[in-house]
C-alpha cells in the first residue's frame, strides 16, 4: 500500500512541476504590405528577436502578406476579426498599417506597426513623441528630411559649386515616398545648392506593378537628363526595385546622390543614410515584449529610430568631383564602398 501512495505522489510532483514550467502561449498576427527586402527582413528579425527576449513563452506567430494592396491588408483583417483576437497584431510598411491603424473590430486589441516613414502624415500620432488612442505604437524608420539635405548639401558644399545641382526625387505615389518628398520639396529654399525636381510614378501594385513602375521612371528620368545632376531615390517599393540604379545609368548615365538603401549606395548611390532591418525589428521587438507583458500600447509614444547607418561610395564621389567630408567616412566605417 505503501508503494502505491509514493507512485502517486511521484506522479503527483511530476504533473506539478510540469505545470509550473508550462510557456505561457501568445498569439501574434503579422500583416506585411509586400515583401519587399526592407519589409521581410525587418519582419524576420523581429520575429527571432521577440523570441530571444521572451523565452519563457510559446509564442505563435501568423503572417499574412497584403502583397501591395491596402484593400488586400483590410480583407485580411475582415477574415481576422472573426476569429479570436490575438494578444497582438503587427503591421509591416505604411498601407498595411494604415487598414490596421482605421479597422474598428480592432480598436482594443494591441497593436504594434514598422517600416512606416510617415506615422503622423498617416494620422496614427499628432506628433512624434505623442501616443495613439486607437492602442497602437511603433516607430518611424527614417531620419528628418532636413538632416539627411544637411549630410548632402555638406557634400556639395565642399565642392564650391557655381551653381545649385538639381537633383531629380524619385518616388511613386506610395503614401510613404509621396509624404517624404513632399517634406524635402518644402525645405528647398533653405539650401543654395540644391535645387529639386519631383520625379514621380503612380504608384502600381504587385510585382509585374515595381516592373512598370521601374520603366516609367527610367523613361521619366531619361527625358529630363539633361537638366538633372544626378537623383534621389526616396524611400518606399522603388527603393526596393532590383535593378533601377544600373537601369538609369545605363539609359541616362545619372546616378543617386542620395539613397535611402544601403544597397543603391553598393550599386553606385553617393551617400545614403538608413535604418537597417536588423535594428528595426529588434527595436519592434522590445516594444513588442512590454505589450505582451500587458503594457498598454496606448502609454507608449511613437517614436523615431535612433539606429541608423551611413554608407558612401567612393568611386561615385570621385566620378563626381565630390570629396566626401572625413566625418562622413568615420560614421560610414565598414559601409564604404568603391
Amino acid at each position: 500500500m505503501l508503494k502505491v501512495w509514493f507512485f502517486f505522489a511521484l506522479a503527483f510532483l511530476a504533473s506539478s512541476l510540469s505545470s509550473a514550467h508550462a510557456k505561457e502561449a501568445l498569439d501574434l498576427v503579422i500583416i506585411e504590405t509586400l515583401p519587399v527586402p526592407i519589409v521581410a527582413e525587418s519582419r524576420g528579425e523581429f520575429e527571432k528577436e521577440l523570441i530571444r527576449i521572451m523565452p519563457e513563452h510559446d509564442i505563435n506567430i501568423t503572417t499574412y502578406n497584403a502583397e501591395g494592396s491596402e484593400i488586400r491588408a483590410k480583407e485580411i483583417l475582415d477574415e481576422l476579426a472573426q476569429e479570436s483576437k490575438p494578444d497582438l497584431i503587427v503591421s509591416v510598411a505604411t498601407l498595411a498599417t494604415r487598414a490596421l491603424n482605421a479597422a474598428e473590430e480592432f480598436f482594443e486589441t494591441p497593436k504594434l506597426f514598422m517600416v512606416v516613414s510617415a506615422p503622423v502624415e498617416e494620422g496614427i500620432v499628432p506628433a512624434i513623441g505623442a501616443v495613439s488612442k486607437r492602442n497602437m505604437t511603433g516607430e518611424s524608420h527614417v531620419l528628418d528630411a532636413k538632416v539627411k539635405l544637411d549630410m548632402l548639401d555638406g557634400v556639395l558644399r565642399a565642392s564650391n559649386p557655381e551653381t545649385p545641382f538639381t537633383i531629380g526625387l524619385v518616388h511613386s505615389t506610395y503614401p510613404s515616398s509621396s509624404n517624404l518628398v513632399n517634406q524635402l520639396l518644402a525645405l528647398d529654399s533653405e539650401y543654395e545648392n540644391i535645387n529639386l525636381v519631383a520625379v514621380s510614378t503612380p504608384y502600381l501594385e504587385g510585382d509585374d506593378g515595381l516592373v512598370e513602375m521601374t520603366d516609367s521612371i527610367v523613361a521619366s528620368l531619361d527625358q529630363k537628363s539633361a537638366e538633372l545632376d544626378g537623383y534621389w531615390l526616396s524611400s518606399g517599393p522603388l527603393a526596393e526595385a532590383k535593378g533601377l540604379v544600373k537601369k538609369v545609368n545605363e539609359k541616362t548615365g545619372l546616378l543617386p546622390l542620395f539613397a535611402e538603401s544601403i544597397s543603391s549606395v553598393k550599386k553606385g548611390a553617393l551617400i545614403g543614410v538608413v535604418s537597417e532591418p536588423a535594428s528595426i525589428g529588434k527595436s519592434a521587438a522590445r516594444k513588442a515584449k512590454l505589450i505582451l507583458q500587458r503594457k498598454s500600447a496606448r502609454d507608449i509614444p511613437v517614436g523615431k529610430m535612433d539606429t541608423y547607418t551611413v554608407a558612401v561610395n567612393v568611386t561615385t564621389a570621385i566620378k563626381l568631383q565630390l570629396p566626401i567630408p572625413s566625418s562622413y567616412l568615420k560614421l560610414s566605417k565598414e559601409h564604404v564602398y568603391q
